[in-house]
């Protein structure tokens, strides 16, 4: 492991954990609910553009260790998605009892995110196939 490949996961890293801190900010500034939405947002937003991202890393021949995936996959998009974070509001969810927010919380977490990293690999296909 280089020391180049650490900077860029961590400029990327402060750049994607900035970026949801304001996501996350400006969500709940607007919402209401017991409902975590703001993070479930950050999760499939992020799920989407790292689904996109991937065919462009093969069209330009940019493997793992690349500085621009390394910045934008790892650091960026790996700072901005908040699975830690779902894992405590799902937790406090069951511990205040939302038992089924808990639920819904959990099943459209996995299924959004994973419908949107599907469907940001499909559009990046399209782009960069």
């Amino acid at each position: 492991m280089e020391l180049k490949s650490i900077l860029y996961v961590g400029l990327g890293s402060f750049v994607g954990g900035s970026l949801r801190y304001a996501t996350i900010w400006w969500i709940d500034k607007k919402a209401s609910g017991d409902f975590p939405l703001s993070v479930l947002a950050a999760n499939v937003v992020g799920s989407f553009l790292i689904g996109l991202l991937l065919p462009m890393y093969s069209k330009f021949g940019w493997g793992r260790d690349a500085a621009v995936p390394l910045f934008l996959s790892v650091g960026m998009l790996g700072g901005y998605t908040t699975f830690s974070t779902f894992s405590l509001q799902t937790l406090r969810l069951l511990q205040s009892s939302h038992y089924a927010l808990a639920g819904l919380n959990a099943a459209a977490s996995f299924v959004a995110c994973l419908l949107a990293v599907f469907c940001g690999w499909k559009l990046g296909q399209a782009i960069w196939g």
